[in-house]
């Protein structure tokens, strides 16, 4: 069974601080004030041990410190905030992950210069690597619906290369839905929006088995689906990917359903490519499927990651098919 990312995010409480009133009546009111500090108490339970968690708190109130209690007693201590910025407003913010996990309460005493607000929040990632990376939703979808699946190890390697037959399963299995016979089929909204309807109706007739022969290469029922759209596999594919090929790939995808020409995307360092490579960048940055970068560059060697695969691909299975 495909576990889940878990987030949980505890409610926001403010200590109030203050001079011990209403002895009187038996109710005591202590001050947590230290040295001109303060210390909040948050606990998280973790119902089942687990192979990676990222806790984050942030505040608005000044830099804080940060000790964790851990199941079995033991302390982490002296984890510092760090300040950052979002639409100008300042926060502070600390992240402690911990492999293999225990069940148990976790324990976390915040020393702060003032009371305030200050949100715990838990992140149970899929794989381990995946903890605050910016991929890491998109990959979550696709693992849960087995389009990718990660490695033993417990990883994604997220940053690492994708090949080109990593990007043609990614692409089938996108694409695709599971039959009742377990067999796959192109997808029915995305046929029906292809401008070529004799090979709509084929596709809508094809299913495939995409479970190699014993011998043959695990690829190859991928690569074969993907002759049937009449897409051209570019590169190698036992090589990295680089984005000049995906941008040919996702762009003979995306003229099965509209071969009109965009308008044209000039990036600094795409002049010298061929007139087909800079026709299909244009194309996936015309929609936003797969752009530039910031700098005006496209860099159409630089090798495609896992994370930024599946992305795309994201992007391209919303387009074709919504």
């Amino acid at each position: 069974m495909l576990k889940h990312r878990r987030i949980v995010y505890f409610g926001l409480a403010t200590l109030l601080l203050g001079a011990c009133v209403g002895m009187s009546n038996g109710i005591r009111k202590a001050s947590a004030e230290v040295a001109e500090t303060v210390q909040i108490v948050k606990e998280y339970e973790m119902t089942n041990k687990v192979d990676y968690v990222e806790f984050m708190i942030e505040g608005s109130q000044g830099e804080f410190v940060v000790t964790v209690q851990l199941p079995d007693g033991h302390r982490v201590g002296n984890l510092k905030g760090k300040r950052t910025t979002l639409d100008s407003q300042e926060n502070w913010r600390v992240i402690w992950g911990m492999e293999k996990a225990a069940s148990g309460i976790y324990t976390f005493t915040i020393t702060a210069p003032q009371s305030g607000y200050y949100n715990l929040s838990v992140d149970i990632p899929l794989f381990r690597d995946m903890a605050g990376h910016w991929g890491r939703e998109e990959v979550s979808d696709y693992v849960r619906r087995g389009i990718v699946s990660g490695y033993g190890d417990g990883t994604f390697r997220p940053d690492s290369a994708v090949t080109g037959e990593e990007l043609a399963k990614l692409l089938v299995m996108t694409l695709t839905d599971e039959q009742p016979n377990g067999k796959r089929q192109w997808r029915r909204e995305f046929r029906w929006r292809m401008t070529n309807e004799e090979r709509a109706s084929l596709l809508g007739q094809q299913e495939y088995d995409l479970a190699a022969a014993h011998g043959v290469v695990w690829s190859k029922p991928y690569v074969a689906a993907i002759d049937d759209l009449g897409v051209r596999m570019p590169g190698s594919l036992k090589e990295p990917m680089s984005r000049q090929d995906v941008a040919l790939m996702i762009a003979g995808v995306m003229r099965l359903i509209d071969d009109k020409r965009p308008k044209e995307y000039t990036y600094k360092d795409t002049s010298s490519l061929s007139r087909e490579s800079q026709d299909a960048i244009s194309l996936a940055s015309h929609f936003a499927i797969f752009g530039g970068y910031p700098d005006g560059t496209f860099q159409p060697a630089r090798a495609v990651t896992r994370a930024e695969a599946v992305k795309v691909l994201s992007r391209l299975e919303s387009y074709l098919t919504s």
